[in-house]
């Protein structure tokens, strides 16, 4: 999994386009519509934000006030949306919040196209035990799951909704429930992540 996070723009234009109907073209209107319509994009994008002050912005000069900037972002995300995402996560392009209220996504490795749906929360154990999941790329993650610990999703994974994810996962499986148990191997998923343009 890489998620090349030193690419900035182009992870977003990543983003933008699982939001985007490619179809539309030059349609800035409709654009800015769907943006404004679409907490998940603008918590994405406040992340991105974040990511590259955190990261990439070196001069003190220019950190602190930009940081400053991002933390009312960040805060308005939450107040208004229910989304926080770590400025230290890593997520690859492509990432797509279909629904807002409940996200908190904490430090952790996340890959391309992967679809995370609302009430979930990936970060620490909460025993204090170190480490943090690394999800891999086109992963589905369903309403009110809970991912911690060192854990890692394999690419294409299906967590289904109210899941419980405290041990890794092999590609392609779907599991569901808490107690987490495995549902079928080999499961497509294609069907249920938003069409991603090619």
């Amino acid at each position: 999994m890489a998620t090349k996070q030193h690419l900035w723009f182009p992870l977003i234009r990543q983003d933008l386009g699982r939001y985007f109907d490619p179809d539309q073209g030059a349609n800035y209107f409709k654009k800015a519509k769907i943006f404004l319509d679409t907490p998940g994009l603008q918590a994405t994008l406040v992340y991105r934000f974040g990511f590259w002050v955190e990261r990439k912005v070196s001069s003190v000069w220019f950190r602190l006030p930009l940081k400053l900037l991002y933390y009312f972002l960040d805060k308005a995300m939450v107040i208004l949306w229910g989304i926080h995402i770590d400025p230290l996560a890593e997520i690859g392009g492509g990432l797509y919040i279909g629904h807002y209220g409940g996200v908190l996504i904490g430090p952790v490795r996340v890959g391309t196209d992967c679809n995370i749906n609302h009430q979930v929360t990936m970060g620490l154990r909460a025993d204090g035990i170190p480490g943090v999941p690394t999800i891999g790329n086109r992963v589905w993650i369903g309403a009110g799951s809970i991912l911690f610990g060192a854990i890692r999703v394999g690419d294409g994974a299906t967590i289904g909704p109210l899941t419980v994810v405290s041990r890794s996962l092999p590609n392609n499986v779907l599991v569901g429930g808490n107690p987490m148990r495995l549902v079928r191997k080999n499961y497509d998923n294609s069907a249920l992540l938003r069409r991603i343009p090619e």
